[in-house]
């Protein structure tokens, strides 16, 4: 098992606004579940146009291995965008990549 930190491209085809952020990053921060709403420190979770449009997630999962941690990643995030009111075909999200590993 270890710690990966894992960026998730993607693209919102919606406004974000004050409210859909805040609970955005309220389901965010703190991947691990003992540590969900926890800031993660020096780790920008969420990049996003004001508007909307293209964003980039950064997350810390724990996993067995590389596959495991990009699906924790994706499903992180699906679950973050659905409880912020994003719906269907709002949100697009790119090919997770590692950016990080703590197998310690």
């Amino acid at each position: 098992m270890g710690r990966f930190v894992i960026t998730v491209p993607g693209t919102v085809l919606q406004p974000v606004d004050d409210r859909a952020r805040g609970v955005l990053l309220a389901r965010l921060q703190g991947a691990d579940p003992d540590e969900v709403g926890a800031e993660v420190p020096d780790l920008d979770v969420l990049t996003l146009d004001s508007d909307g449009g293209p964003f980039v997630l950064r997350l810390e999962v724990d996993a067995a291995d590389r596959t495991e941690a990009g699906e924790a990643a994706l499903q992180l995030a699906r679950e973050a965008f659905a409880a912020a009111g994003f719906e269907g075909d709002t949100v697009a999200t790119g090919t997770p990549v590692i950016t990080g590993i703590d197998v310690g």
